[in-house]
């Protein structure tokens, strides 16, 4: 029997990703590169960077999911996220999509097939200062870090409209 709560987890997911992707094929040439305020990135760059997301939170939570520790850190995390904003800046939309469903998708996946003792078990997480953490904490962010990004997108474009 699945967990009711590893459903309602990758439902709440599968919902913002949806979001997500519908926004990056609606978006303009002109809104990919509007450059969204606090964040630094350009839209087109900011949903790349939720699709690429997905592939970290699938790594974490399997990890976690298993009692492992997640070893990167805050500091390394940025210092990634730099070096994806300069790799992605050319990243086109369409790519970005197929990043966007193919990630969403094992994501999602991964959380539908968590059970209630995985999402119980507790590991160190790197970014949290090393701090235990359940894997339904880590679980419950994917879809928060893409719904915050998401968001600030949005504004961005309406704002620059």
């Amino acid at each position: 029997m699945a967990s009711e709560r590893a459903t309602a987890l990758a439902d709440d997911f599968a919902s913002v990703n949806e979001d997500a992707v519908a926004f990056a094929r609606s978006c303009g040439d002109e809104d990919w590169m509007v450059v969204v305020p606090g964040e630094g990135w350009t839209v087109g760059v900011l949903l790349h960077h939720i699709a690429e997301g997905h592939a970290h939170g699938l790594e974490w939570l399997a990890a976690m999911a298993s009692g492992q520790p997640v070893t990167d850190t805050a500091e390394g995390i940025d210092d990634q996220n730099a070096e994806h904003a300069r790799r992605a800046a050319s990243v086109d939309r369409a790519e970005t999509v197929e990043l966007l469903v193919r990630n969403g998708t094992a994501l999602e996946a991964a959380l539908r097939a968590l059970s209630d003792v995985e999402l119980d078990t507790l590991a160190p997480f790197g970014p949290a200062g090393g701090r235990e953490l359940p894997t339904e904490a880590l679980a419950a962010v994917a879809a928060r870090h893409a719904r915050e990004h998401l968001g600030h997108a949005r504004d961005a474009v309406d704002g620059a409209s």
